[in-house]
Parts: structure tokens; sequence; C-alpha cells
């Protein structure tokens, strides 16, 4: 086994100084150190769920909401969630404040909210609307990185109603690009699928096993990010198949926000990306496909590279996968090596955005803890106008 430094590693041991002139620290420390965040998470949640047993009991109408990123940890546990609840809708705040009567149910449900900071001004909008517009239907659950957000206060103003789950500290990232946040928060959400007091110690084996494979893959993980980023790429697509595509969603926000907008990406379900989307991979663009554990799912994973590498589409093709893939003459396969819920895999997938984002970052000559010097965009969205009813 190499003892060699991975590219990020490599960053990491350089001089405080360089690090800063540079803008990289906070973005690589939360991204490396995602797998102990996921053990930190989970020791919280093992101490709450007895309570948030109590809370949703046994058949809710449940309603994720949050914005950008955090939409998309909404759309990564929904899959699992509907396999255990009637209702589970995951629509994002920034639609809800637009359209409030249609998104909110007219039965009592429980709004779970995902924030990072919990100062989001649409994320606090629609607590409040939802007490506001549904009084005594709705009860509240807030998965949040931030003890002083807004958003806590607003759920804890629920009295008993309300419930707030704080994650670790340290996943309050204080990059603009939500990272460990993200990856933490999935990992607390998807705890709501395991409530039953039989499923926990399988929960509890699956964040484990979720951590010990990201902290195996990390290094390799940002060794190719950083040669994938030497390319050029204009484009940059992410493919993946249900139930782990919010993970990709996730990653292509991760290029766009951390290129700032240098580099257009795309994520699209694995099936659905012939219906017109096929039609924009250029000879600039990188395709990256994550294959399932399932092997129905594969069937239609494997047909996809096939005619991809046929029509000799995108300038690169990475195949991730558990296990060796039989095609890796035509592309490039990342083996994981490990098997991977595919329940949990979005954690998994986000990595492989995160770490192309930060050395697209770096490659476009930004800073990836800021990497938007102009303002476009800011760790906590400003501009937003909270218009009442």
């Amino acid at each position: 086994m190499s003892n060699k430094m991975s590219e990020i590693e490599v960053l990491l041991e350089k001089p405080q100084k360089i690090q800063k002139e540079l803008g990289y620290t906070n973005t690589a420390k939360e991204i490396m150190g995602q797998p102990e965040r996921w053990l930190e998470t989970l020791t919280i949640i093992q101490k709450h769920f007895e309570d948030l047993a109590g809370f949703v009991g046994k058949d809710p109408v449940l309603l994720l909401s949050g914005a950008g990123s955090s939409h998309y940890v909404s759309l990564s546990i929904q899959p699992a969630l509907k396999k255990v609840f009637n209702y589970v809708n995951a629509i994002p705040s920034t639609e809800i404040l637009m359209d409030p009567q249609s998104c909110f149910p007219r039965v009592p449900f429980i709004l779970v909210s995902f924030a990072r900071s919990g100062n989001s001004p649409e994320g606090n909008a629609v607590s409040e609307l939802a007490e506001k517009l549904r009084p005594g239907l709705v009860k509240q659950i807030a998965f949040t990185c931030n003890q002083n957000g807004k958003l806590v206060s607003l759920i804890n103003n629920c009295k008993d109603k309300g419930l707030v789950i704080l994650l670790p500290e340290k996943t309050n990232d204080k990059s603009l690009a939500m990272t460990s946040s993200f990856s933490s928060m999935v990992i607390a959400g998807m705890a709501l699928a395991y409530l039953q007091k039989e499923k926990r110690t399988e929960y509890a084996s699956l964040v484990q096993s979720m951590a010990k494979t990201a902290q195996k893959i990390l290094p390799q993980t940002a060794d190719l990010a950083y040669t994938l980023s030497l390319k050029k790429h204009k484009r940059v697509f992410f493919v993946a198949s249900r139930p782990f595509f919010g993970g990709a969603m996730e990653s292509h926000l991760k290029i766009q926000e951390l290129s700032g907008g240098s580099v257009i990406a795309k994520a699209e379900d694995l099936l659905g990306i012939r219906h017109g989307f096929m039609a924009a991979i250029d000879k600039t663009s990188l395709v990256l496909i994550f294959r399932s554990a399932d092997k129905q799912r594969q069937l239609y994973e494997d047909d996809l590279i096939n005619e991809i590498c046929t029509k000799k589409l995108g300038k690169t093709i990475v195949v991730i996968s558990d296990n060796e893939y039989q095609n890796a003459d035509k592309i490039q396969v990342f083996v994981c090596g490990t098997a991977v819920n595919d329940d949990f895999r979005s954690v998994i997938v986000t990595l492989f955005g995160q770490l192309l984002g930060f050395f697209i970052s770096l490659a476009h000559s930004l800073k990836p803890d800021a990497p938007s010097p102009d303002g476009v965009i800011n760790r906590v969205v400003q501009g937003v106008t909270i218009h009442d009813n």
C-alpha cells in the first residue's frame, strides 16, 4: 500500500500563509473531515432516536423542505423514506414560499426542515407560514448545523409541536459551498427511516460502513478529481439512478458554485438523459456515471454506458462502481471496492462533485472557500425580501 499523499493532502500540508493566499483551507478540511462528521452525527442521532420516534409517530405525513443543497438533502433521503411511510414529499422551500397553499397538506403533517445556517430567508419564512396557514395541523422538525440560527428559535417556539436536531458544530461549514453539512444532514435525515427499535442497529452499521468507505476512497477520489480538473472540461454531467439521484443533483451544484459558473454542470437520472439531454454531451464534456448495487438497475446503467461509448460522446467518461467493470478499455473506472448501500449512496456520489469542484476552482484561479469574487452568490443567500400574504 502506497504512503504517497493525495493531491488534497499535499495542499493541506502547505504553510498556512500559502493556504490562506489560495483560499482553500476550510473547503479542503471540511471535505476530508466528512467521515468523522458522519460518526459524530450518528452519536447524536442515537441519543435522539426515542425523541424522534415519539415525535414522528406511526403513520406521519412528511413534507421535506430546504433550499439549494438543503433541498438535495431531501431528495437524497426521500426514496428511502417512501419505503417506510405512506406520504413523503420533498419540495424546495423556495417553491413552497411561492405557492404555499398547493404545497402544505390539509391533513396533520410534519414539516421537516434541513438547514446549515438556519438563517435562510425562504426556509424560515416557510416555517412561519406553516404555522400561519395550517394552525393545529403542523408539527415541525429541524435538522440544522447552527445552534444560533433563527430556525432553531422558530422551532423551539412551537413548544411540544417542534423538535430540533442539532448536528455537530463542525458540520456548520465555514466555506461558501456546503460539503460536510450536506452529507451529515443526509446521514441524520436518513434516521427517519430507521426509527423502529429493531432497525436502529442496522442504521448504525450502515453509517459506519459509509464512513469507512469514504475514509478509504477520499484520497483516491481527490487524485482522480485533480487529474480530471486539468483536462479543462467545459461541461460536466452527473448521471445517477434513483434512489441516489439527490447526490448527483448536489454534485452538479458544487461544480457551478466552486467554478464560479465557469463550468456548466448538469445532473440527470439514468434513463432520463436519453430524453433530449444527451444532445448536450459534446467533445468538451466530462460524464460521470454512478453504478448501483442493485443488479436490475445495473442492467440499465450498463446499457447507457455502452451506448455513450458506441456514440463516442464526451471527452472523458468515468464510471464509478463498487466492483470492477467489464468495459474498462473504453472508459475510466473508479472502483470503490466496498459494497455501498444504494439508499445511502448519495453521500458517496457527492464526494466526487465536491472534490471535482474544489480542484476546478483552483484550476480557474479561484478561491474554493469563497469562489464568487464578485459576490454573485453568498454563504447565506441574500437579496430575498419576504412579502407578507
